[in-house]
């Protein structure tokens, strides 16, 4: 046939693109995500072997895919993207083509870019499915439907409230927002007071801290201590004690992770962190940047390559950096960080390119490609100066510092993505006249001035990604989808940028909290993360780990949710008798809890020949 070669993708993005690097002898399919999947309406899963029970989602998907994968080809790539994701869409494809009775042989192919080089390469070296990764891929969708379903139930019977859920990574992040809102409410602002100095040198003005007094760290409580120290320093003379010049170097940053994408992009262009993903993956399915699901700050040869010969046309020699940034230990997703796949098509060519309707996209272009560019860049260099002076038993301390060599600055400013500290530092100017050691000053003010303690800050939706990749919840793939649910589920609201817990968010957490205690701390969670981890890379059975999960947690659900969740999805005539709901007043009959549209409620067990329903908590 005149088109050997079928080639299956996730994302009908990726289609015409992909057409025009490989050739006229390559036809391109998507598989629109998965194919198949866990049933929607039914548990799904073997609870005593872990074995789940996928069915087909996409009926119309599967049959094109199963009557094109009939045709003579002679090999189908499949080629899903390069995370664990990826590699189940993979798997679950070939199965479904071999039931199909293809004739043509089946390999996987990844790639992080969709550039012609990173494709080509791909397809000359296709390989089988990794079965670690599906198995790790599969056990977490097992995972979060053993924690998500009966959790879920469990909200419908305790909490009044329409579309309520539960989930392994979602109530661990609503327990790290609702923890922040306790401490926000408990705390107690307390004062203290500081002493700043003017003083005069022979060579101009300067301010400096009062940093030690009687040789300890002043602990200025009231006014009346301050006023003390003021006193004790009237008419006292001061001189320069030190002053001590260093040359520091700030180094770039690196470039940019999944959750360091979000966490900027949140920052700097006000993006969430699903629009952000929205707009990469547009970018990638573009060529212009590598796969953004990535927890790899790794930089390949060849982006190395591209972008030292872009830095000396650009700038100079002196202007490369010499750093090199690897994976962490945990890394599962791509191997390479987020950059751009050219780097000599600027942001400004890129947003031409794109024109005034494709505005954000090009912003989020724009970062991508300064952060990677300087993160290839050299160190920045300053000149920084301590001084130390010191009168009576007052040592007051002062920096001064003054930029020697832009390096990275030049095209990415790092201090722009620092968020406000809740505190003050009032010892660090800018550049400061000169000064000797042993030299005489004046001190022209004295000025004492109040603070108060500050409450911990609420998260802001970048704040709580950084917070979620700290403690080791959830992966780069489930961020935005993890901060979307908590708003589409009226557990938080975002206000000023900032996201506060709602009443209906702390109910739920409350409830997780007090009745499920050990299924979400953010502990247990990073340690789920962990187990899939080690199941990644095959250190780990994951059906034992499932079975033994499953064995602890299910008796913390209860019977009853337990067997709803089981079978959910069957018949209605089968629920399970609570005999401290007490029975019908109308016909005697035990009392149930059920399950409707509007959420749980309590109905006869004679139903549908008797219709009483109550709402919960009415039982006697």
């Amino acid at each position: 046939m005149s088109n050997p070669y079928l080639v299956i993708v996730e994302s009908p993005g990726k289609l015409k693109r992909l057409k025009h690097i490989l050739g006229n002898r390559y036809n391109v399919m998507a598989s629109m995500g998965h194919v198949t999947d866990l049933p929607r309406k039914s548990f799904g899963i073997n609870v005593m072997t872990m074995q789940p029970d996928y069915e087909v989602v996409k009926a119309d998907v599967a049959k094109r895919l199963r009557a094109e994968a009939k045709k003579p080809y002679h090999t189908i790539y499949l080629a899903a993207d390069p995370d664990r994701e990826g590699e189940a869409i993979a798997h679950h494809v070939a199965e479904m083509l071999h039931k199909a009775k293809t004739k043509a042989k089946l390999v996987r192919v990844s790639f992080d870019a969709i550039t012609p080089s990173a494709v080509k390469a791909a397809f000359a070296s296709p390989r089988q499915i990794d079965t670690h990764l599906v198995d790790a891929q599969e056990a977490r969708r097992t995972l979060d439907r053993l924690v998500g379903y009966p959790a879920s139930r469990y909200l419908w019977e305790h909490v009044e409230g329409k579309g309520l859920s539960a989930g392994r990574v979602q109530s661990a992040a609503l327990r790290l927002v609702t923890d922040s809102e306790t401490a926000i409410r408990t705390f107690v602002p307390e004062a203290y007071w500081s002493i700043m100095g003017t003083f005069r040198a022979e060579g101009g003005t300067f301010t400096a801290k009062l940093t030690r007094w009687q040789g300890k760290k002043p602990h200025l409580k009231s006014q009346a201590d301050a006023e003390a120290i003021l006193t004790a320093l009237r008419d006292v003379s001061f001189h320069i004690e030190a002053v001590m010049p260093k040359q520091r170097q700030q180094k770039p940053p690196a470039p940019f992770t999944t959750s360091t994408l979000q966490q900027t992009a949140s920052s700097h262009l006000k993006l969430s962190p699903d629009a952000t993903m929205k707009l990469a993956q547009t970018l990638y399915e573009n060529g212009r940047i590598t796969y953004m699901r990535t927890d790899s700050s790794a930089v390949s040869p060849e982006g190395t390559a591209m972008a030292h010969a872009t830095i000396t046309v650009e700038y100079s020699v002196d202007y490369i950096g010499k750093y090199r940034y690897g994976a962490k230990g945990n890394a599962q997703e791509a191997h390479e960080c987020i950059r751009p796949t050219d780097t000599a098509t600027p942001p400004d060519a890129v947003r031409l390119e794109l024109g005034a309707d494709s505005a954000q996209v090009a912003d989020l272009y724009a970062l991508i490609y300064r952060r990677f560019m300087a993160s290839q860049m050299a160190s920045a260099v300053y000149h920084d100066v301590h001084v130390t002076v010191v009168g009576s038993d007052g040592v007051f301390t002062t920096k001064g510092s003054r930029l020697l060599f832009d390096g990275f600055r030049r095209v990415y400013d790092l201090d722009d993505e620092k968020e406000a500290a809740n505190g003050e530092d009032d010892s660090v100017t800018g550049a400061l006249p000169p000064l000797t050691t042993g030299e005489v000053v004046t001190a022209e003010a004295l000025t004492p001035k109040e603070h108060w303690t500050k409450p911990p800050a609420r998260f802001s939706e970048a704040m709580l990604v950084r917070s979620l990749e700290q403690h080791g919840v959830g992966r780069p793939s489930t961020y935005a989808t993890t901060l979307a649910t908590l708003k589409k589920r009226g557990y938080v609201v975002l206000e000023k940028r900032k996201l506060t817990v709602t009443s209906l968010g702390e109910q739920v957490d409350r409830v997780l909290a007090d009745r499920l205690p050990s299924l979400f701390t953010v502990d247990f969670t990073a340690e789920m993360e962990s187990a899939l981890d080690e199941i990644a890379a095959g250190k780990r059975d994951g059906c034992t780990y499932l079975i033994d999960f499953w064995a602890k947690a299910a008796p913390q659900f209860g019977s009853a949710v337990v067997h709803a969740t089981l079978n959910a999805g069957q018949s209605r005539s089968v629920p399970v008798v609570d005999k401290s709901l007490g029975v019908c007043p109308k016909c005697n009959k035990p009392l149930v809890r059920r399950s409707g549209k509007h959420g749980a409620f309590i109905g006869c067990s004679g139903f549908p020949k008797c219709r009483h329903t109550q709402a919960m908590g009415a039982a006697r």
